[in-house]
């Protein structure tokens, strides 16, 4: 993998985690805009509206930490190639013997 496809995917996940906040924060913004103006016209129906409240912006935060997951799973995948390209598999290999070896004697990385 070359310099360009890593630094293509970054830009890409950063473009996506920025895209996924702000339209997050915009719909949460407007769902509680909503909700306060139907509890100000209906203050009996306040725990109702109050409720729907909740659950729509748990649903709506549900997506943004989807794409910070899948993010994370893109990131995690093309930083390895880029370290196996950088140092070859064999160091990687040899770096991820000498880390099961110490987890498994109880100690962390040496490195």
């Amino acid at each position: 993998m070359g310099n360009w496809d890593i630094a293509m995917t970054a830009l890409a996940i950063g473009i996506g985690m920025a895209l996924a906040a702000s339209i997050g924060a915009l719909s949460q913004s407007k769902a509680i805009w909503g909700a306060v103006e139907a509890i100000a016209r209906q203050p009996e129906a306040g725990g109702r509206i109050f409720t729907s409240l909740i659950i729509g912006l748990a649903l709506i935060e549900t997506l943004v930490i989807y794409t910070l997951l899948v993010s994370g799973i893109f990131l995690k995948g093309n930083l390895d190639d880029m370290i196996k390209a950088k140092y070859g598999a064999d160091k990687v290999k040899a770096i991820q013997a000498e880390d099961s070896y110490n987890k498994e004697k109880g100690g962390g990385a040496q490195h």
